[in-house]
């Protein structure tokens, strides 16, 4: 794949050959150079020069750098009729974390004045996938993120009280078969100073930005995700989350921010966008479900299948049944979220460095039970101008 990355180079920067008069040269290189024409008309459209520049050469190829990370944290209560519903006394507390290790991953883009394709693939021993689509213009920003991991680790934490009296737990769990978790975040931006204000300059070095200069902004995102851990193996899980052993969320939401692009001195860029976010709509499916193991049973108890509830041998597996009882579907109030950037850049002659990350957190609430995402990336580009 390298190979033919590197064979899609050499094809687009042969495009923009212009050694040949116009009506020898093939189709296809007249319709890339008509199209190329277009764009080029676009980015100086409506633009002050005296803030913005448009380089000479067009065409980019960028080495990329990306690592991702996030942070999933689910709390839950299980109330003293929940707890009685068991026979047992009391009111527990429960937050579990899910943390995946980081993702990173290589690639190279090649595109002209910001519009290109590009090619990545994972430098890391993360189980799951991260992908990420993306387009940037000088008043506007598009981006579609999403990561998938499975996991049987995560720390948890239980407190409250029962027939003992107060208590409180903090340690690491692993789950008898993986929890998948999975992520989708879409963010479109629109930014009203587009004369004077350039994304593009900041996030994908399309154009310069040579004065400093900001501008008011608006955006919309869509979030959501799918937390599943229903395996029968997993009851215990389940019933400490209050019979929950699936959740589904989807989040809409708009935003108004601002954006600024300072320029210290000449050739460098510092960029941090901030966009506080309303949540207008938040809806949450959760998937309840039956077991036949009581996670308080003492090990001197017999189960109903006649054996112990916890052999050393952990034979107790065998027996665990689970059945879906039903779902519950909730719609959450409104919530306040965040959304950030920051961008720096460095332009020196035709090479150009970029460093730049995001930043987002939610949140959500099903009944007793609330869930946080926080989630970031970073990039790292090294590129050339042709």
């Amino acid at each position: 794949m390298n190979r033919t990355a590197l064979v899609v180079m050499v094809l687009l920067a042969l495009c923009s050959i212009q050694a040949f008069p116009q009506e020898r040269k093939p189709w296809l290189l007249r319709a890339i150079n008509s199209v190329g024409r277009y764009i080029d008309t676009m980015t100086v459209r409506g633009i002050d020069q005296r803030y913005i520049e448009v380089p000479k050469k067009p065409w980019q190829v960028v080495l990329k750098y990306h690592t991702n990370d996030m942070d999933l944290r689910a709390t839950s209560k299980l109330s003293k009729e929940h707890m009685a519903a068991r026979g047992l006394y009391g009111e527990l507390n429960w937050e579990s974390l899910f943390q995946p290790t980081s993702s990173q991953s290589l690639g190279a883009w090649v595109g002209y004045r910001g519009y290109g394709l590009g090619y990545s693939f994972s430098i890391s021993r993360s189980k799951g996938s991260n992908w990420s689509i993306g387009a940037t213009g000088t008043n506007y920003g598009i981006n579609l993120r999403k990561r998938s991991f499975s996991t049987n680790e995560l720390s948890a934490s239980i407190w409250g009280y029962d027939d003992n009296g107060p208590m409180e737990i903090n340690e690491s769990i692993k789950t008898w078969q993986p929890i998948d978790v999975k992520t989708a975040i879409f963010d479109a931006y629109y930014m009203l100073n587009g004369k004077h204000f350039s994304y593009a300059a900041a996030y994908d070095q399309s154009v310069n930005q040579i004065r400093s200069a900001g501008s008011l902004m608006f955006g919309i995102m869509w979030y959501q995700t799918s937390i599943d851990y229903s395996a029968r193996q997993n009851a215990l899980l389940i019933q400490l989350l209050g019979d929950i052993g699936r959740v589904k969320i989807h989040e809409g939401s708009i935003g108004a921010g601002y954006a600024y692009n300072w320029v210290p001195v000449k050739n460098v860029l510092v960029n941090i966008t901030a966009m506080p976010m309303i949540t207008l709509y938040s809806r949450s499916k959760s998937y309840l479900y039956d077991s036949n193991y009581d996670v308080f049973i003492d090990e001197d108890e017999v189960s109903p299948t006649g054996k112990k509830a916890v052999p050393d041998d952990y034979s107790w597996l065998d027996d665990v049944t689970l059945e879906e009882k039903g779902t519950n579907v909730d719609y959450g109030h409104v919530t306040f979220n965040i959304d950030a950037r920051m961008s720096i850049v460095w332009n020196f002659g035709r090479y150009f460095l970029n460093v730049y990350g995001q930043l987002n957190h939610f949140r959500n609430t099903i009944d007793d039970s609330k869930i946080r995402l926080t989630d970031w990336y970073v990039n790292a580009s090294l590129g050339f101008r042709l």
